[in-house]
């Protein structure tokens, strides 16, 4: 009966050790599925909207200065110009008989103004290389002094005892003399300029032509200044003689009035002559010239 007992308890013992493990085995299953797991459990998923689209880097861009500041900004297409200087023109009369004395002037390399007398044996060859050498080129035309004794005009002068086609007629002439010629000043004229019917004659000619006039004022009775303004011509008067005396260091103070002159007034002629003398004060004196600007008597001319 003993013996009988001690295998049931074994059979019993079995059967409870079997039950441990399955015991076991389900409680590690249920953990499992429970989410007990040793890797970390799973975060709830968060809407996040996609990132910007982000462009390659392509190096830093050049440096830009930012635009100058203006304060009174001028109209579109209008471009901001300097200050004009005060303008002197310097005319150099009894062009012509010579063509080295235009090469000279030349060579000063300034816009100085060339008046050509007629029918002179270099009359054309000057006016056509001065103005291919971009200098102003005036008709200096002759006419009628007050006092005729030692003051010759010279042939083809315009005199006030002639007739309205003789005029007109020495004009053409004149003209077709010196081909390239942008208006016209008188050649001594002292007696014609003070004629306002005479002056009218050549003054309505320049006009037609479409040219200017500057007056030489060899007399202080002249009308060609004010006629010219009255009939609408463009035109100029001389302010300074520059060599009465053929001397370089007068002349240079002459040049100074007249720079002096279109400082004040803002513009200003001088007139002088092919002479050695003046053509070296030209070139010694215009370069320490302050303050002014030579131009062609064109840009003076209203």
């Amino acid at each position: 009966m003993g013996k009988k007992r001690r295998k049931t308890g074994g059979y019993t013992l079995a059967l409870i050790a079997l039950g441990f493990i399955a015991g076991a085995l389900i409680a590690v299953l249920g953990l499992k599925y429970m989410g007990f797991e040793r890797t970390p459990p799973e975060r709830p998923r968060v809407s996040v909207p996609p990132p910007a689209r982000v462009e390659p880097e392509r190096g830093p861009a050049p440096y830009e200065a930012p635009p100058p500041i203006i304060e009174d900004e001028p109209a579109p297409g209008k471009a901001i110009t300097p200050p004009k200087l005060p303008r002197l023109a310097v005319v150099i009369d009894d062009m012509g008989p010579d063509i080295n004395k235009l090469r000279e002037l030349l060579a000063l390399d300034k816009p100085v103004t060339i008046a050509v007398m007629p029918k002179m044996r270099f009359s054309k060859e000057v006016s056509r290389e001065a103005a291919s050498g971009g200098l102003d080129v005036i008709v200096h035309m002759p006419m009628e002094p007050k006092n005729t004794e030692g003051h010759n005009p010279g042939n083809g002068a315009l005199l006030v005892a002639m007739t309205d086609e003789e005029i007109a007629h020495l004009l053409d002439e004149g003209f077709k003399s010196v081909p390239g010629a942008i208006g016209l000043n008188n050649h001594m004229g002292s007696r014609f300029t003070e004629d306002p019917e005479k002056m009218s004659i050549v003054l309505k000619d320049v006009r037609e032509r479409g040219l200017l006039f500057l007056d030489s004022r060899t007399s202080s009775e002249t009308v060609g200044g004010s006629l010219a303004r009255k009939l609408k011509v463009r035109s100029a008067e001389r302010n300074v003689f520059l060599d009465n005396t053929r001397d370089v260091d007068y002349i240079k103070g002459q040049l100074m009035e007249a720079a002096r002159i279109a400082r004040k007034s803002g513009k200003a002629v001088a007139i002088g002559h092919p002479y050695p003398e003046t053509i070296r004060a030209l070139k010694e004196a215009i370069p320490g010239l302050e303050g002014v600007e030579i131009v062609g008597l064109s840009e003076i001319a209203e």
